[in-house]
């Protein structure tokens, strides 16, 4: 899974995938840009709910409405903590029954979500530098 990043302006760097679907990062409050701590953030969210996003479909129905958000802690310059937090539409549900669609988002998250997974285990990162 290779991304490609690609300075374009100063302070900013355009990362594209295999597909050539592409988005700006850029220090924090840089209008039309995620910084990187923004993508840290949005590859949990979208992992984490799509992760789950099946399970609700079967349960609730297709056209099911949910949001989702996550909180993070910083500290000497790093993320120290993330809260994910779902919010799923359950208008109309008995409380048993809402309990039950919540134990089984959550543990379709716990099972698939690749980024939660790999935060909570911790990820080995290393850097090659080459000049040309």
């Amino acid at each position: 899974m290779a991304m490609k990043a690609t300075r374009t302006n100063p302070n900013e760097y355009t990362v594209t995938n295999k597909d050539g679907t592409s988005l700006k990062v850029s220090p924090h409050g840089t209008p039309g840009a995620f910084s990187p701590g923004e993508l840290l953030q949005a590859a949990l969210l979208g992992c984490a709910s799509l992760s789950a996003d099946m399970q609700l479909a079967h349960m609730l129905g297709k056209d099911f409405h949910a949001e989702a958000e996550v909180k993070s802690t910083e500290e000497d310059n790093h993320i120290t903590e993330m809260l994910f937090e779902f919010l799923i539409d359950t208008e109309g549900r008995d409380e048993q029954e809402r309990e039950k669609i919540i134990q089984a988002a959550a543990k379709k998250i716990e099972q698939l979500c690749i980024v939660k997974r790999s935060l909570n285990k911790g990820i080995a990162t290393h850097t090659d530098i080459s000049a040309k």
